[in-house]
């Protein structure tokens, strides 16, 4: 089972550019069972290697862009500590209620 959910995160990160934790992390917390803030600290391990992998795929072919990529990763960096340094002082019920919410959001912007 575990493999099976790694292999339809990196489906969707490779196929997609994203997803992979939007897959893995409610199945390890539903499935697998395991506590939430781990199971959030494992799937960003996890999506940083889906990512770095994909990534080279698509760079091969010619898809990714150079000049605003530098600019994106900082960002990203800054807000990765952010979000890490006070991720751990939201309680677990608000956190996930705010995942699944976002989830839902981004689905329907998606759909619209």
């Amino acid at each position: 089972m575990i493999y099976a959910i790694g292999a339809v995160g990196g489906i969707l990160g490779g196929l997609f550019g994203a997803g992979s934790g939007l897959i893995i992390l409610p199945a390890m917390v539903s499935i697998l069972k395991i506590d939430e803030y781990k199971a959030r600290g494992t799937t960003l391990a996890v999506v940083m290697f889906v990512t770095i992998i994909s990534s080279f795929f698509y760079y091969q072919n010619n898809y990714f862009d150079f000049k605003i990529a530098p600019y994106i990763i900082t960002g990203g960096i800054i807000g990765g500590i952010i979000g890490a340094k006070i991720m751990h002082k939201i309680p677990k019920f608000w956190l996930s209620l705010s995942f699944y919410l976002f989830m839902i959001f981004i689905a329907i912007r998606m759909i619209l």
